[in-house]
This record gives C-alpha cells, structure tokens and sequence, in this order.
C-alpha cells in the first residue's frame, strides 16, 4: 500500500464509479480497476461492494477511507511546505455561517492582500460537521463555537471571538425578560450539530417553555426572515442582529450570560499545525481578532 494506491482508492470511495475515477486521475479506467484489485489483495479485504455499475464502499472501505484522507493531507501539506518559501497555495477554511457572514469579510480580505500566494477556500458547517472535517484532514483551519465536548486532546485551539446570544423577535415586540413576556413562542432554531442551537434548546428548558413544535432552518438569513414575519423566536449572535437590524425588522433581548455568551475558536489538528500557510494565517487571526471585542 502506497500513497498512490491511496489516492486511486479516495477516487473511487468518493466518486462511487471507476469511469469517473479515472476522469479525476486522468488515466484510463483499467489502470483504477487494477490499482483497487491489487490493494484489496494486499490488505485482504473486499473495499467496495459491487453492484450493476456503482461501487458501493463496505464498512472496511470507510474504515480505511478516514485513514487515507488524513495521510493524503499531511502528504499534500509536506510537499507544499518544502516547495514553498513563503506561505503559498491552498489553505481550506472552514466556518460558522454567522461567523462567515460577519467576522471573517475584511479578516480573510487583510489576510489575502498580505499573503497573495495562499489560496484561500471557506466552507460553512455545524460545529459538529466542522471538528470532523479537521479530524479527517478535509480542512485546516476552521471557526467553531466552544463547548466541553469537543476533542481538545486532538485539537489545537485558539480563542477569537466572544459572542453574545440574545433572543431574537420580531422588531415590534415588547421587552422580553422571562418566558412569559413572549407574544409568540414558536422556536425557529438551526439544524442537529449547531451549538448555538444546543444553547437555545437550554434557554428553553430554563424556562419551561411549552409551545409549537420545532422549526427548522439551513441559514441564519431564513431563520431572521421568519422571525421578523412573526413566525417565532430565535436566538442568534449579537453581532449578527446587528449587522442585519437593516435588512430585517427584528430586535434582539438579553439573555443569561451563562447561555449567552459563547467564545468562537480557531481551531486545527495537532498533528497538522506546522504548516507554513497554516502557521501564517493563525498568527495573522491573533494579532488582528480580539476575544474582548462583544
């Protein structure tokens, strides 16, 4: 098993087709099947299922599929640094949707204007979504909200941020200090994995706050849109109201600082923090983010 065996393996895995494979690789289809015969051979396990003209990947093909992408990326990274004399090429971002949307604009515009060689690419996820994807080796850098759970024993971390939760309603809506101040209680809240959902699922449980049932939302700009209709609550960064109070006719209410408030972290993988780019960027978040900015 060789780097190479790999990469045709992460081909297929992620493609589910040896002709599409091969597009990737830019090689002919016979050079894929026989990569893929000689490393199941080798390992002396069957890596995909094959059924009519899909190949479906077994449990001991995704077991080796998480190892691959990480030793791919760490290979990948290896021949950028020592290629490189400044911080150049690719550095893969992942991101908050709010913290996207507000804090990183001018941060990755200062960053790109400064070190022109890197190529920068953001993705936004859950927080979930986003510490797995760094584990794998599928990002190098990404914002996510801290909470206990995360892996700290895996992750290097660096605090950016404190956001401030408030309640978010409509822009007509009374003060609101407890639950019984609502007009409307219908919880418009972001999808399973969203830490800024947990806390509100806590804020609700706080006040036993009884209702509808459960809206879901994909993106922050519907959930503010909902709310403004006068559809339900949310809870949401400060910040973000904020920037949105234009745009949307909604206002935001305190709320207990120990749900409120929330630092966002820079996270990496330990293993991977020596990176050039890698390294460039995060001194460049520490010398221009502030945790004391909320």
């Amino acid at each position: 098993m060789n780097s190479d065996s790999l990469r045709f393996f992460k081909a297929v895995a992620e493609t589910g087709s040896v002709t599409e494979a091969s597009k990737r690789l830019h090689c002919v289809s016979s050079n894929v099947t026989t990569r893929l015969k000689r490393l199941e051979a080798s390992l002396n396990v069957c890596l995909f299922r094959r059924e009519k003209n899909r190949l479906h990947i077994t449990p001991e093909g995704e077991y080796l599929l998480g190892y691959a992408k990480q030793i791919l990326a760490l290979l990948d990274e290896a021949q950028r640094n020592l290629q490189a004399r400044t911080p150049s090429g690719p550095l893969r971002l992942g991101s908050l949707e709010t913290t996207a949307a507000i804090r990183l604009p001018s941060l990755l515009s200062s960053f790109s204007l400064q070190m022109p060689l890197v190529e920068l690419s953001l993705e936004t996820y859950s927080t979930f979504q986003l510490v797995k994807k760094v584990l794998n080796g599928e990002l190098d850098l990404a914002f996510v909200a801290a909470h206990d759970s995360l892996p700290y024993e895996l992750l290097g971390r660096i605090p950016v941020w404190r956001e401030r939760l408030v309640l978010v309603t409509a822009k007509d809506h009374a003060d609101v200090v407890t639950a019984d101040d609502l007009q409307v209680n219908k919880p418009l809240k972001f999808a399973q994995g969203s830490h800024y959902r947990a806390r509100f699922e806590q804020w609700i449980s706080q006040q036993s706050l009884a209702g509808a049932g459960l809206q879901e939302f994909g993106s922050f700009q519907a959930i503010l849109g909902c709310v403004a209709s006068g559809m339900g609550i949310s809870l949401l960064p400060d910040s973000v109201v904020r920037f949105y109070a234009q745009s949307f006719a909604v206002r935001g209410h305190t709320i207990d600082p120990a749900i409120g408030e929330i630092d966002t972290l820079m996270i990496w993988h330990k293993s991977r923090e020596s990176g050039w780019g890698i390294s460039a960027f995060r001194q460049f978040v520490v010398n221009n983010g502030s945790v004391h900015d909320e």
